[in-house]
Formats: C-alpha cells, structure tokens, sequence
C-alpha cells in the first residue's frame, strides 16, 4: 500500500484545498495521508469529511508541520496524531502565523524599494500560513519571474534582499509542544539540512520520536543514512512527498513519489 505522511493544503502554502487533496489521494490509491500544513491544523477536520464522501478515500493522519530554528538552520518538524482542539498548541500556531503575517509585510516593502510591486492575495492568519511561497508566485504572476525558483534565488532566498528572518520556536520548544498535545514529533527532511552532525546532534540533545526517511531531498544513498542513524538512535521511521501541488516543484501529482505503508507503519500505527 502507498501512503503519504507529508503534505500541505490551501490552510498553509499548498494549493489544493483539503478536500481536493483527499480526493488526489484516493485517485492515486494512497491508503494513508497526513496532511501537516505549516503551524495550522485548520484543514484537518475538512479532510476527514471529504474522506467520508470519496470513494476509497485514504485514512487521514492528523499532522502539521512547525518551523523552528537552530543556529543560522532551519528545522522543521513534523507531528503525528495530534490533538487538534489542544489550546496550548492552537495559542502558539497562531502567534507563528501572526508573525508571519508581519513577516509578509516586511518582505513586500522590501521588495517594492527594489521596484518589485505585487499584492498577495486575502491572507487570513487564523486559516493560512502565510511566507515566501506566496510573494514567490506573486512575482511570477506580475510577470516579474518566470518561475517560483527564480523568484527565490533572485529576492527571496536567506542572504538575497528580499529575505526577512522570522521569529521561530526552538527545536526543544517545538517537541515539547507536539509531546504535550499527545503526538509524536519526528525531524521532516534531514537532507534538505546538509548538515549531518547537526542531525546528529539535534537525536542527542532532541527528544525526537523519529526522522523522516523518505523525501524527495533524500536519494538512496542519504536513505540509508537516515536509516542507520534512526536504528542508532531507536527511532520511529517516516516519509513524505511534500506535496503542494505546485507546478515546477517535485512531485508535481500524489503518488509519484512512492512511500510503502511497510517502511513507516510504526508511525502510522502509534496508539492504534
């Protein structure tokens, strides 16, 4: 069976509403899908009603994904079966998205001084989380770039003029929270750190419950990698696509990227 414990959906930065995310899924015969927007669970209960009314619709594992910082790196952390009503988790996404929301307006002046004039779409912070993603497709909807990527390399990225550094949790602080709300916390897409004693030090000093194996940062060899340090560090095994369902990004389509619901079935099986 293919599963997917990796995606976002129009609640942060993908474009597929929930429902519509649900119904590519079951297309693509995923058995099990998380979705894990970035520091929201807003799409969550639109999912699951979906999931009711499409035919073999995937089983949906309530997830996020929350954005911390150590050092000059950005970790991200994905949490699994998670209380969605948890007031102390739900009190802290929104102060995160309510900085983004500052974030976001940092940016556009930042980017306007340079001659670069876009208004990103209504973004309510209590349903969207809100970051360069969208000023990115902005840009390339003016005409400014031709594509996301460019948009980045050019404005966007940490170090070009467009770039605004936001307030983010600790990696600790973010565990603790995913703990707290009965989930488990698993470190998203090491690859994309290229920093492996920065890994390694993030397992020992982490309370982290697992590390996700399977992403498309990570070839075949960075997954055996990750394996062997999960064995090392008795860690619950994980994986994703990502998906937004934007176009030029890597999967494009639910299912491309293949995970087997064998490979990470300690995760999606946790309090069963």
């Amino acid at each position: 069976m293919l599963v997917d414990l990796h995606t976002h959906s129009t609640s942060s930065d993908g474009t597929y509403t929930p429902a519509k995310l649900v119904e590519a899924a079951a297309a693509a015969k995923i058995g099990v899908l998380a979705l894990t927007d970035h520091d929201s669970v807003n799409g969550i209960v639109q999912a699951e009603a979906a999931a009711v009314n499409i035919k073999n619709a995937p089983r949906i594992i309530r997830g996020v994904e929350l954005g911390t910082q150590a050092g000059e790196a950005s970790v991200h952390i994905l949490g699994y079966h998670i209380d969605i009503s948890n007031e102390r988790l739900l009190t802290k996404m929104h102060e995160m998205r309510h900085a983004r929301e500052l974030r976001l307006q940092k940016i556009l002046q930042k980017i306007a001084a340079l001659g670069y004039y876009v208004e990103v779409a209504e973004c309510d912070p209590d349903n969207r989380a809100v970051g360069r993603p969208h000023v990115a497709k902005a840009l390339v909807a003016k005409g400014y770039f031709a594509t996301v990527q460019e948009a980045f390399d050019v404005l966007l990225k940490r170090g070009r003029p467009g770039y605004e550094p936001q307030p983010k949790l600790s990696p600790e602080e973010a565990v603790e929270l995913l703990h707290q709300a009965g989930g488990l916390a698993v470190l998203a897409h090491p690859s994309e750190l290229e920093d492996k004693p920065l890994v390694n030090c993030l397992m020992k000093n982490v309370k982290f419950d697992g590390i996700e194996v399977y992403h498309p940062s990570a070839d075949i060899n960075e997954q055996k990698y990750w394996l062997e340090l999960a064995k090392n560090f008795d860690l619950l095994v994980s994986g994703g696509s990502d998906f937004h369902g934007v176009s030029g990004r890597f999967p494009e389509q639910l299912g491309i990227f293949e995970v087997l619901y064998t490979n990470v079935k300690n995760v999606i099986e946790y309090k069963q």
